[in-house]
């Protein structure tokens, strides 16, 4: 629905679906009524008429049947490769001939067999206006004129018809509306006097007046397929009133207004544990098993060699495979340094080492972060404790090291990458907060429905008993390549009379998935790493609204870091991992830039399926911002070396999420959060 179609306004979803069966299409009647062409029962070549309506605003369908219409002889609906209805409701098309016909609605008396569609009139296809018309690759009425779309060009023709008679006119070659229209790949109008275009990849535009003006250059997005408007004769303002869908809303008095702003409390005190849990490949618990704990942060920079990360400490895994360490009070220089760099935050990799009774070595990994007290003054940053607050326990399951040691495994190819789980994702134009990863990603190529690692050359190692290897091996790091990946790090949300804002600035301040791979081509999320480096120059966006709904993304620095553990100096097994790093721009590329669309999670819909433990309302010209705790997680909000990853941004005055209500007062403007209302870890604000 567009709520105000001469304003630039948006198009909001009312999240109303209908299933067509195979080779069924639609196509609008004006105002909520829609044709189908379908087929009928046991007849597989013919086609019937029917009309719907759209009940969807009162609890209906969304094609609720009106009418069935009798086959009658001449008629082909099957054939009819244009078809549209014109603003009194009849129906138009082009038959097989090139005629355009125009047919009449008869004999309606509210029984779904009572009525049939009879040709009103006929316009030979050697008509020279309608010659002109048939050239256009976009057809569609609004009041009295048919509009058509061709290389960029939107033209008119005055229309009427009446019994035995269409005329297409003043002139042939019809009105010149606008030219230009490079990127329309279709075009539509919900009224005379206003029209939209939509590019291939379903962006479009809306576009009034006279001379046409484009008014709204970022009207909707991943609006794909066909697009059937329900056209009506004329246009009001919207004025004021909150854009709704069904019923006149009335302000809920059990929703309160936002609290005031809360304090952040002092980071807790104490010894630092970073603890998880091992798994053998049948899920039981990983007893009795050596973990090594090691500063991942120290990789080598480039042009440098392999390293082997300081090790923190070592321990054994209990009965239950779970494990835990006390992060040395005192830590190694180097490391202290990193960490400093880091925003107080110290990155840790947790391994631990078996082999199956078929000899098929197997390595646990798990990534986390810990949040060191800082020396001198015996507390810990901000950043620190807001990432590693309640992560809670991993379970991490063993899985094979296949690479060969003694080779690298090549990037995959831009072209391959295009074909991956990854780039389809990154592809769309919206932000689905329902996502759910993959469990396994293939870097070059279609991710597999199926896998199992356990498999190995056709032998299933799942319930093999793992012996734990000797703690005199150590696993070495050698970083094979590097990319940069724009990364989201903020997501706005401004609805009706409102504007909102990302502040991202001076540092990072994320925590970012890993990646693990067996054999350097099949990936899967092993743990996090946490972010909060220098990021000189970077930023946010300004106030933007209303009806904006942005993500913003930063340039960060991922590794490929082969992992080769090592006996005796001699090379024994490999897997890799992909590893955020820093903030790193690319030549001659900006500092930020902005990411999917989302503003269809926003507005009357997704506010009615809200949690109403969630909700909370602004004040005209009152300003709300999420300072504390973190946002939600972002699916896909990375994509490096072909492999997707998962995201999210820890709050603080540097880095914020803020929306601000304008000084309309016909209705309350409400806000929501994730997870939680204003005032606890909301994740991100949602408006309506």
């Amino acid at each position: 629905m567009d709520w105000d179609p001469q304003s630039a306004g948006h198009l909001f979803s009312a999240e109303k679906s209908a299933t067509l069966p195979y080779e069924h299409r639609v196509f609008s009647g004006g105002g909520t009524r829609l044709f189908k062409i379908g087929q009928l029962p046991g007849q597989m070549y013919t086609r019937t008429l029917g009309s719907y309506r759209d009940q969807t605003e009162t609890g209906g369908s969304l094609l609720s049947l009106e009418y069935t219409y009798e086959a009658r002889a001449g008629q082909n609906w099957k054939a009819y490769t244009r078809i549209w209805s014109d603003a009194a409701g009849r129906v138009v098309n082009f038959d097989e001939a090139g005629n355009l016909n125009v047919y009449v609605e008869q004999f309606p008396d509210g029984t779904t067999g009572s009525a049939r569609m009879s040709r009103l009139a006929q316009l030979p296809a050697t008509d020279q206006a309608l010659v002109e018309l048939s050239k256009s690759t976009s057809i569609w009425s609004a009041g009295d004129k048919i509009y058509g779309l061709l290389n960029g060009t939107i033209r008119s023709w005055n229309y009427s018809a009446a019994l035995n008679n269409i005329t297409l006119g003043p002139s042939a070659a019809g009105t010149v509306i606008a030219t230009g229209l490079t990127d329309a790949a279709t075009a539509w109008s919900p009224a005379p006097g206003v029209f939209y275009t939509k590019t291939t990849d379903g962006a479009v535009k809306k576009f009034t007046g006279s001379p046409l003006t484009l008014i709204n250059d970022d009207f909707a997005v991943g609006l794909n397929g066909d697009v059937f408007a329900g056209a009506a004769s004329c246009l009001s303002s919207a004025g004021d009133e909150k854009p709704y869908f069904g019923q006149v809303p009335v302000d809920d008095l059990n929703v309160p207004s936002v609290p005031p702003a809360s304090t952040t409390s002092p980071p807790p005190s104490g010894p630092e544990v970073v603890s998880g849990r091992f798994l053998l490949p049948d899920g039981s618990p990983a007893a009795g098993m050596n973990v090594v704990v090691e500063a991942s942060d120290l990789l080598p920079a480039e042009n440098e060699g392999v390293v082997n990360l300081p090790d923190l400490g070592s321990t054994t895994t209990d009965a239950d495979g779970g494990w835990s360490l006390t992060i040395p009070d005192s830590l190694p220089p180097e490391v202290q340094t990193v960490v400093s760099d880091n925003g107080g935050a110290l990155n840790v990799t947790a391994t631990t080492t078996g082999r199956s009774e078929s000899g098929v070595t197997l390595v646990g990994t798990d990534n986390l972060t810990a949040a060191p007290e800082e020396p001198g003054t015996g507390t810990r940053t901000r950043f620190a404790a807001t990432v590693t607050e309640g992560e809670g326990v991993h379970s991490v399951k063993l899985l094979p090291a296949l690479a060969d040691p003694e080779t690298v495994v090549p990037d995959p190819t831009r072209e391959e990458q295009q074909t991956t789980y990854a780039a389809q994702l990154d592809r769309q134009a919206t932000y689905d907060s329902d996502q759910v990863a993959l469990t396994w990603q293939s870097d070059r190529g279609t991710s597999p429905e199926a896998y199992n690692p356990y498999l190995i050359n056709g032998t299933n190692i799942t319930s093999q008993r793992v012996t734990p290897l000797a703690d005199t091996c150590y696993w070495d790091s050698d970083v094979v390549s590097r990319q940069t990946a724009y990364t989201v790090v903020g997501e706005s949300h401004a609805y009706w009379d409102a504007a909102g804002n990302v502040e991202y600035k001076s540092t990072l301040s994320n925590t970012i998935d890993v990646g693990f791979s067996a054999s350097g081509d099949l990936w899967s999320v092993s743990g996090s790493t946490s972010v909060g480096s220098s990021a000189a120059g970077v930023a946010g966006f300004s106030w933007r609204g209303p009806y904006v709904a942005k993500q913003w993304k930063v340039p960060i620095e991922y590794n490929k870091v082969k992992k080769t553990r090592r006996c005796g100096g001699i090379p024994m097994n490999s897997f890799y991992e992909i590893r955020p790093s820093k903030f790193k721009v690319p030549s001659g590329q900006p500092v930020g830039a902005y990411g999917k669309d989302a503003r269809q999670l926003d507005g009357p819909v997704r506010y009615a399926n809200s949690n109403p433990r969630y909700r909370s309302w602004l004040p005209p010209y009152a300003t709300w911002a999420i300072e504390t705790g973190h946002s939600v997680k972002w699916s896909g909000a990375a994509v490096a070396f072909g492999v997707s990853f998962g995201a999210s941004t820890s709050y603080d005055g540097s880095h914020k999420q803020s929306i601000r209500a304008g000084g309309k007062t016909a209705r309350k403007h409400y806000i929501w959060g994730y997870s939680a209302p204003p005032g606890a870890h909301m994740g991100v604000i949602y408006s309506n």
